[in-house]
C-alpha cells in the first residue's frame, strides 16, 4: 500500500523550524515515522510544499520519494499528491509528527481495514491519554462509547479522494500514539517519555 507521509506544514506553533526535522531524542521527527513504515513493508512518499525545502533536501539524501505540492492546505495537498501519483488503491495518509508509530499499530489498522471493506479509515486514541501525556487535545468525538482524539493516521480510497468515503473508525488505547508533536510543551513531554523507553 501507498503510504503518504503529510510534512509540508510550516510548524508554526512549535516555532522550531520545519516540523519533521525537528529533532527528538536526537532524531528528527519523520525519521520515526519513516524508519516504522519501511520496517512494516510500506512504500512511503513524503509530501514537501515550498515551505519546506529543508525536509525535501532531507528526502533527496536518503533517497526517498517526495512530492513537492502547492501547500494551500492539508486537504488540498493530499488531493494534489493522490492525482500526481494517479493512485486509485487505498492511500495511508500519515503525519510526520508520530514517532510512536509502530509496525504492530499498522499490522492492526491494515487488518480491520481489509476486513472491514470500508473505503476509509480513521484511527484514535482515548482523549484521556492526552493529558497524562502532557499533549493538547483540539478536537474530540465518540468513538466506540469512549471520548478520543484523532491519531494522526487515516487510510483514503485515492480513486474516491475528493468526496466523501465511508469511514471506519478505529480506536487504539497505547499511549505512544498519544504524542502529535505540535508544540515545544509537547516536545519536551514526548522527549521525557521517549528517552525513558
Amino acid at each position: 500500500m501507498l503510504a503518504l507521509i503529510m510534512a509540508g506544514g510550516r510548524g508554526s506553533r512549535l516555532q522550531m523550524g520545519e516540523k519533521g526535522l525537528v529533532r527528538l531524542c536526537d532524531r528528527p521527527l519523520i525519521e520515526y515515522v519513516l524508519d516504522t513504515l519501511e520496517n512494516s513493508g510500506l512504500e512511503p512518499v513524503v509530501i514537501t510544499t515550498p515551505r519546506t525545502p529543508y525536509t525535501a533536501n532531507y528526502c533527496r539524501v536518503r533517497e526517498i520519494d517526495q512530492i513537492c505540492t502547492e501547500g494551500i492546505g492539508y486537504v488540498e495537498d493530499l488531493v494534489e499528491a493522490v492525482e500526481i501519483l494517479g493512485e486509485k488503491g487505498p492511500v495511508l495518509i500519515v503525519c510526520a509528527d508520530i514517532p510512536g508509530l509502530r509496525p504492530e499499530h499498522l499490522d492492526y489498522i491494515l487488518s480491520r481495514y481489509v476486513a472491514s471493506g470500508n473505503s476509509a479509515c480513521s484511527v484514535w486514541i482515548p482523549s484521556s491519554l492526552v493529558p497524562v501525556q502532557g499533549c493538547m487535545q483540539s478536537y474530540t468525538r465518540e468513538i466506540s462509547g469512549v471520548e478520543a482524539v484523532p491519531a494522526g493516521l487515516n487510510i483514503l480510497l485515492g480513486s474516491a479522494i475528493t468526496r466523501e468515503q465511508d469511514e471506519l473508525c478505529i480506536l487504539i488505547d497505547d499511549p505512544l500514539l498519544s504524542f502529535n508533536i505540535n508544540n515545544q510543551a509537547e516536545l519536551i513531554a514526548a522527549e521525557k517519555f521517549f528517552s525513558r523507553s
